[in-house]
């Protein structure tokens, strides 16, 4: 999460740029677990970023969505 005064200035997507960065040649996708009850944390991810839904599962008595990005340009995680 990023702090309330730090949001829209670039931060969460310096930092997912910069995971993607060191993931890149190291794996083939990132992925995330979001809690679905977030949804601002899943409309920065999917609609912001452009992971892609990968599926969803249930821990306990909260349920979280799968995100991945693929870290090589052009190719789209879940295809």
């Amino acid at each position: 999460m990023v702090a309330a005064a730090y949001r829209g200035k670039g931060v969460a997507r310096g930092l997912f740029t910069a995971a993607l960065q060191a993931a890149s040649g190291r794996a083939d996708v990132m992925v995330a677990f979001i809690e679905l009850a977030n949804q601002a944390s899943w409309s920065v991810h999917v609609d912001g970023f452009g992971m892609v839904p990968l599926g969803e599962f249930a821990l306990g008595d909260r349920a979280y969505g799968v995100v991945g990005a693929s870290t090589r340009p052009g190719a789209t995680p879940g295809t």
